[in-house]
């Protein structure tokens, strides 16, 4: 019996291995997933935002976007952390933006549900845009595991950085600033330099 564990053990360092592996094929050096060397993007899109308007993915163009993914299901929840993200806001720079994506209600859910997501974003609509999802946001919310969930989107539309779980606005606020340091023309600049030098 002693034998039979002490061959199981040598299993763990590879299955260790295995799935530091794995992460170092999904995760570039950048922390953005990554697939075949290329960040994947946010999915384009058409919808409508919770007071009707028509949304597409434009709305990424020249700016740093953090997407809040959160449910009506989870409404106490997603509340609170709607708050606090309207609470940060004044602290980013002009070429930055929220937007909430209510992951669990579509155009053509029940006008309760609506009314239910409109109450939950109330104390942050003039701040940012709520969207509804549809099916072209599938493939991106099927790789999601909880909400709230705040992604981070530079002007391509490419999904970047690190995606921050829960209600922790004070590591939104960080990733944020850090991306934002990341793509400025000033860090640009060092980059040619360092590609010149090395």
């Amino acid at each position: 019996m002693m034998a039979f564990r002490q061959k199981k053990l040598w299993l763990l360092p590879f299955l260790a291995l295995l799935l530091l592996a794995a992460d170092a094929l999904l995760l570039g050096r950048d922390g953005a997933i990554h697939v075949d060397g290329a960040g994947v993007g946010f999915p384009a899109f058409r919808t409508e935002s919770l007071d009707g308007r028509a949304v597409t993915d434009e709305i990424f163009a020249g700016k740093t976007t953090a997407v809040c993914v959160w449910t009506v299901r989870d409404a106490e929840i997603s509340r609170a952390a709607l708050q606090h993200l309207a609470a940060i806001v004044g602290e980013l720079p002009e070429n930055a933006q929220f937007i909430g994506l209510v992951g669990d209600l579509k155009a053509e859910d029940s006008a309760d549900k609506r009314t239910t997501a409109k109450a939950i974003a109330a104390d942050c609509p003039a701040i940012f845009p709520q969207l509804l999802i549809n099916d072209e946001f599938m493939p991106f919310l099927t790789r999601l595991r909880s909400a709230p969930t705040v992604v981070f989107i530079d002007s391509a539309g490419r999904l970047v950085g690190q995606p921050v779980v829960g209600d922790e606005p004070e590591l939104v606020r960080k990733e944020f600033l850090r991306l934002m340091e990341k793509d400025s023309p000033r860090n640009h600049a060092l980059q040619k330099i360092q590609k010149a030098l090395f």
